[in-house]
């Protein structure tokens, strides 16, 4: 697979990961959002279901009230928190709050009226079910008898004016008698019931949301899991593939640099880019085998053709021995002749029969010289022709050298800069793992301060709990103060005049007991409320130093992320020198193959020049029917492949040809 297809296939893998990242993020942020609308949802309901018991105790302490100072201003209140209850009158605004007891200290309005809706309507917007109204209505049943005693304790109090003082007493009474408690926790039961059911509604409204939550955090936990793992197989690609394919082609580089052609690219058998540069390695490494042969052939050829020079010039130097020994019968016109280089002619004058074969001989002797002279005539043109081709192939070698020295060099500035850039990242990734780490160190940090505010909570919290604890033993003495204060009016009513002073005097010790058991109430529902307080203030903290310590969780996890991706840099900063340092050798071993080609060419050109002044010399020499030889030798000399031409072919098959063109293209892009 190519590297590009398998990096396309990675990036949309890793884009459906970030997707569903995305998408799950999404869902859990409304999950919480249900969450928190589900304790909403609690909260209200507690508060309605909390007034519907406050406005019982309301009702219960306004007709005691009522009974035992006869003020028919409690009387009204009484009435007043029913039609509140029942949606007959104005609700006021925060009715939820303190407010009878602001009344009873002698604020009119302590807050302004809302619009007029039933306690019943309200928990119907609030959900609730059925069921819990159905135990408000059983409720409501069984308060009949209450409110009968109630009734009949307020009627005697009405009637206190035409009964006498008896009436209140009798009515106090009945408002504080096992009876009327009975009534009261027999009313209460349901109601005690309803907030059970109330309770359970709620909180499975809660933990049916908390579980959307919690499934949606599993989906954001494993997709992030699936985004590290592709991470880990792009790094992993990147460095196998990539930075490990590179290395090898570099070491391949360094050995074909070297000269060491036997060792087979292994790359080149890759179907991908990598495998791409080494089949064009394998390319180059095949040329450059073919071009060691073609020397050696050469050289060899070279041999051959001294061989047979000299065989050729002995047997001319015998010749001539034979010759001259023949000449010495007198033959001073011939060898004026051919000492002029005059080769061109024969004795035809017959000689004495005793010098006959010498003037054959002679004859014969002039003839074979021109031959001989026409033989390496020709032989100079096809040395002339092939040394020519020979310096024309080196020039271009010599060309195509520079061009590819140039490239090389163009690769090497090109992967010096990648150097620096992999270098530059290395040090950002470091940057990023070092403040990551300063993070986890202040997260750290503000869990142990969120802990030292939770115990802090708690210690509050305990505090409040002794104070509840001291107050309900003040409201225990105030209820006894006040139980004996009326025991002592009644003792002094039945005194008469003589008791009269200390009647006075319960009267007030009485008024004194009922307002410290007032203000015990207060202060204990005050306390009570700032424990509700200090328990979600607790709970808070405690969800806050849970948040912390998953946050210092997430930041070790890309600390620990950022240590890899920083390793990974180094590793690849690494690879990419050892890349340079390779290509910056084959750019000098290329420079130096083109100085050697030049060299070469040298030698061609210097060559083709003492072909040129040999052939010179031998046309010095006059011979029969030259014209007709120089073509002959021209026209036997253009089809002939000399080694030089098959050298030159090769190598413009393996850098110019139709199928070299894509390789070359292919280097170059390299």
């Amino acid at each position: 697979m190519k590297i590009k297809t398998q990096f396309i296939a990675l990036a949309s893998a890793t884009g459906v990961v970030m997707a569903g990242l995305v998408v799950s993020l999404w869902e859990y942020a409304g999950a919480a959002d249900d969450v928190t609308r589900a304790y909403d949802q609690k909260y209200q309901s507690y508060v309605l279901a909390d007034g519907f018991r406050q406005s019982s105790d309301d009702l219960t302490r306004m007709v005691r009230t009522y009974a035992e100072t006869g003020d028919p201003a409690f009387k009204d209140q009484y009435n007043a928190v029913i039609e509140i209850r029942n949606g007959t009158r104005p609700r006021p605004e925060g009715y939820e709050r303190i407010y009878w007891d602001f009344v009873a200290g002698g604020v009119a309005k302590p807050r302004p009226d809302g619009p007029a809706v039933s306690l019943h309507d309200l928990m119907k917007q609030a959900g609730f079910t059925d069921e819990e109204f159905g135990l408000l209505d059983e409720a409501g049943k069984r308060s009949d008898a209450l409110i009968k005693l109630e009734t009949e304790a307020m009627t005697l109090v009405d009637n206190a004016a035409t009964l006498g003082p008896q009436a209140r007493e009798k009515a106090t009474r009945m408002l504080n008698s096992p009876d009327y408690h009975k009534f009261k926790a027999n009313v209460m039961q349901p109601v005690d019931t309803f907030f059970e059911k109330m309770e359970a509604r709620t909180q499975s409204v809660i933990d049916e949301a908390n579980g959307r939550a919690g499934l949606c955090w599993t989906l954001i936990v494993t997709a992030m899991s699936a985004l590290a793992l592709m991470f880990s197989i792009v790094g992993y690609v990147t460095f196998r593939r990539i930075i490990g394919g590179m290395s090898r082609l570099g070491a391949s580089m360094g050995l074909v640099a070297d000269g060491q052609l036997d060792t087979e690219i292994v790359l080149a058998r890759n179907n991908d880019e990598i495998g791409d540069m080494g089949k064009a390695l394998e390319v180059f490494r095949q040329s450059a085998i073919a071009n060691r042969r073609l020397e050696e052939e050469a050289v060899e050829g070279r041999k051959r053709a001294e061989a047979e020079r000299i065989a050729m010039q002995e047997k001319a130097e015998a010749d001539a021995a034979e010759r001259l020994r023949v000449a010495t019968s007198g033959l001073a016109a011939g060898l004026k002749r051919l000492a002029a280089g005059d080769l061109a002619f024969q004795i035809d004058e017959i000689f004495a029969p005793d010098f006959e074969p010498l003037r054959h001989d002679f004859n014969q002797s002039v003839a074979q010289l021109a031959t001989t002279l026409s033989d390496i005539s020709n032989a100079i043109s096809t040395l002339d022709n092939g040394t020519r081709e020979i310096a024309a192939g080196t020039d271009d070698l010599s060309k195509r050298t520079e061009q590819q020295a140039a490239s090389l060099e163009e690769t090497a500035a090109a992967l010096d800069e990648i150097t620096v850039n992999v270098a530059n990242s290395s040090k950002r990734t470091e940057e990023a793992r070092s403040v990551a780490g300063q993070a986890n160190h202040a997260a750290a940090q503000s869990a142990e301060v969120v802990s030292y505010a939770e115990e802090a909570m708690r210690k509050i919290e305990e505090s409040a709990q002794q104070i509840s604890n001291i107050i309900g033993v003040i409201d225990e003495i105030a209820f006894q103060t006040n139980l004996l204060a009326l025991n002592a009016g009644v003792e002094a009513a039945r005194a008469g005049e003589a008791g009269k002073g200390f009647a006075v005097v319960a009267q007030e010790v009485r008024e004194l007991a009922q307002r410290s058991a007032q203000a015990a109430k207060e202060i204990k529902e005050l306390i009570h409320n700032s424990s509700t307080e200090v328990d979600n203030g607790v709970k808070l903290v405690r969800d806050a130093g849970s948040a912390l310590k998953t946050i210092s969780g997430f930041i070790i996890e890309i600390n620990t992320h950022m240590e890899s991706i920083a390793t990974s840099a180094k590793e690849q900063s690494v690879g990419l020198a050892e890349v340079n340092t390779a290509v910056n050798a084959m750019d000098q071993t290329t420079q130096q193959n083109a100085a050697m080609v030049e060299e070469s060419n040298a030698a061609s050109n210097t060559l083709a020049t003492e072909a040129v002044r040999l052939r010179d010399l031998v046309g010095r020499f006059r011979l029969a029917g030259m014209p007709a030889a120089k073509a002959a030798s021209g026209q036997a000399a253009r089809p002939q492949a000399s080694p030089a031409r098959t050298l030159g072919r090769k190598v413009a098959a393996a850098f110019s040809g139709n199928a070299a063109l894509d390789t070359r293209a292919e280097w170059q892009e390299f």
